[in-house]
C-alpha cells in the first residue's frame, strides 16, 4: 500500500525540467503512485480563514481570485501540484485530510482558489461547470457527451479552435452507484510508441481534422465549421512543447457536417489511436470518492470515463474547471 504523498514546493532542478509531462507506461505510473496526493489541514484552514472573513461571496465569484500572498501555504501547494502536472505524471488524484469537513459551497471555493492559483481559470462553460446526466442524448443533438451518463472514449476536453485548457479538473460531489470510473491515458507514450512502429499512422494523425462545433452559444454555420480544423498531433502549436487534441465523436461529426469524410486510411489511424489508448498498458483507471479532486495534464493525456449509473435519488455530481497558463 502506498501513503499519500504531501506535496512539497518543487527545487530549482525541478523547475528547470525541459520535457513536460514525460512519457510512462500504466503499470510503472500505477507502481510509482506519485500522482496520490493529500491536502492537508493547514492549507485548508488557511482557506477557510479566508472565506469566513467574506473573500468568497460564492464558488463562482471573481474574488476567489485574491492576491497568492493571502494564502501562502495553498499557494506553495497548487504551484507545486502545477509543477506535477507539467513536469511528472502528468495528473494527480487529491485526498483531504479525514480530519476535514468541508460545506458543498466551500469545497467548490477551494477547488476554484486551488485552480485559479495554479493559471487562469476559463469560463467559456463558466468558472465550475456542474458535470451530471441531464437527460440528453448526445447523439441526438450537439452537446457534451459530459451531460449524459454514456461512457466518453478516451478525449481531451474542448473540440473548439481557440479553447484550449492547459489543465483540467474534477471535483467529486457525489459520486454514482456503480461505473463513472475515470481513465487517463499518456498520448506521448502512444505517440513515440506509434512513431517508431507505424510512422505514416503518426503523419495522418499530425494532419488537420475538422470538429463540430458544440460550444453553447457558438454558430453552428458552414463557415464556422470550417475554420474549427486542428491536428490530433502538434508541436510547437501552442506554445512550446507537444499538444494532443482528441474527440473522435465530435472529428466524425465535423467531418459528416461539412460533407468531407474522413479518407479510409484515416479511420484506420483513428482505430490504431483509440486501440492504443484503451490497451491496459497505458490505461489508469481511477474511481473518485465523495470530496476528492482529480487533475490532468489536458495537452499530453487522453482522459476519459466509464458510463455509469446513478443512485436512487443521488444523482452523480462532478464539478469540473479549465486552466489555462496562458502561453
Amino acid at each position: 500500500m502506498f501513503q499519500e504523498n504531501m506535496l512539497q514546493t518543487p527545487g530549482p532542478e525541478f523547475l528547470q525540467a525541459s520535457s513536460p509531462c514525460p512519457a510512462w507506461r500504466a503499470p510503472e505510473v500505477i507502481e510509482r503512485g506519485r500522482w496520490k496526493i493529500s491536502l492537508g489541514q493547514e492549507p485548508v484552514e488557511e482557506f477557510l480563514e479566508e472565506y469566513r472573513r467574506g473573500a468568497f461571496d460564492s464558488a463562482s465569484s471573481s474574488r476567489a481570485l485574491l492576491a497568492p500572498e493571502r494564502t501562502p501555504k495553498l499557494n506553495d501547494f497548487s504551484l507545486s501540484l502545477r509543477q506535477q502536472l507539467l513536469f511528472g505524471d502528468g495528473f494527480a488524484r487529491i485526498k483531504q485530510a479525514k480530519t476535514i469537513r468541508l460545506s458543498a459551497p466551500q469545497q467548490r471555493a477551494l477547488f476554484l482558489r486551488i485552480g485559479s492559483l495554479m493559471g487562469r481559470v476559463m469560463t467559456e462553460y463558466g468558472q465550475l461547470y456542474p458535470v451530471h446526466d441531464r437527460g440528453i442524448d448526445y447523439k441526438e443533438q450537439a452537446a457534451p457527451v459530459s451531460m449524459t451518463t454514456a461512457e466518453t472514449g478516451m478525449h481531451t476536453d474542448s473540440s473548439a479552435v481557440g479553447a484550449l485548457p492547459d489543465f483540467v479538473g474534477l471535483l467529486c460531489e457525489e459520486p454514482s452507484l456503480a461505473g463513472g470510473d475515470s481513465l487517463i491515458s499518456n498520448a506521448l507514450t502512444i505517440y513515440h510508441e506509434l512513431r517508431g512502429s507505424c510512422p505514416e499512422i503518426v503523419n495522418l494523425l499530425e494532419g488537420n481534422y475538422i470538429r463540430d462545433v458544440v460550444t453553447p452559444g457558438a454558430s453552428r454555420s458552414l463557415e464556422t465549421l470550417l475554420l474549427n480544423t486542428f491536428p490530433i498531433y502538434s508541436s510547437g502549436r501552442h506554445g512550446e512543447g507537444s499538444t494532443f487534441r482528441y474527440m473522435r465523436y465530435w472529428i466524425e461529426k465535423g467531418a459528416e457536417r461539412a460533407g468531407l469524410p474522413l479518407k479510409p486510411e484515416q479511420c484506420e489511424a483513428l482505430n490504431r489511436l483509440d486501440e492504443a489508448l484503451n490497451s491496459p498498458e497505458n490505461q489508469v483507471k481511477l474511481r473518485l470518492g465523495r470530496g476528492d479532486i482529480l487533475l490532468a495534464n489536458n495537452r499530453t493525456l487522453a482522459h476519459g470515463r466509464t458510463g455509469y449509473t446513478d443512485r436512487p435519488g443521488h444523482q452523480r455530481q462532478l464539478q469540473r474547471i479549465w486552466v489555462n497558463l496562458g502561453r
